[in-house]
């Protein structure tokens, strides 16, 4: 059960705007443990311990996400996959980085407040499908450096022991007509605070 959940919701953020882990070369490249993205000024430490996710492994979550959530999705609105991978890294399968910067020529304009009640809801109605978990939900925005985020944070319990499953947060914002989401997964808290801070700390220095 908890591989199930881990995989879908990760997925849902991947697959629900309607518009690859190895490093992309174009996208970035990684030197002495820091990527480097090619596309905008940023750049993020690889912590230590932690190893790049395998872009077969992306694109696997990635189908199972689309199948998942495209039935949630509302009428006109269309899931598209192959997102813009920028990086990821982690130790397992429940503790991990990924970031992508999806285009948004030929997308609906939303604000981001707008686009976060979209994403918000699409997660929450596609986890009500799930039997056997319950989630609670809670949205947020920081100013990150020069960048204006919105954050879904998002828990699954077991819905019969009340076991906290897995946590996840999602950072979006716009970059450059593009959309730069980040999403943060973890088990414990103690790997919930490296990610976190070592994303923050990536566009404030």
């Amino acid at each position: 059960m908890k591989k199930k959940i881990f995989l879908l919701f990760l997925t849902i953020f991947i697959t629900s705007f309607d518009a690859n882990s190895q490093v992309i070369e174009e996208n970035g490249e990684i030197e002495n443990g820091i990527y480097k993205c090619n596309l905008f000024d940023w750049q993020i430490k690889i912590p230590d311990g932690y190893e790049i996710r395998l872009l077969k492994v992306e694109q696997d979550l990635e189908e199972i996400g689309y199948n998942a959530a495209k039935e949630n999705l509302p009428n006109g609105v269309k899931a598209r996959k192959n997102r813009p991978y920028l990086v990821g890294f982690g130790i397992d399968e429940s503790n991990y980085f990924s970031s992508s910067f999806e285009p948004l020529e030929g997308t609906k304009k939303m604000t981001l407040s707008e686009h976060q009640e979209f994403i918000a809801n699409l997660i929450k109605d596609t986890y009500s499908d799930i039997k056997g978990i319950k989630s609670d939900q809670q949205l947020d925005n920081k100013k990150i450096g020069e960048y204006d985020f919105y954050i879904i944070k998002e828990r699954i319990y077991n819905e019969k022991t009340d076991e906290l499953l897995l946590t996840q947060l999602i950072y979006n914002t716009y970059v450059k007509n593009h959309l730069f989401s980040i999403s943060i997964n973890y088990s414990s808290e103690y790997n919930g605070k490296i990610l976190i801070e070592n994303f923050e700390q990536s566009l404030t220095k």
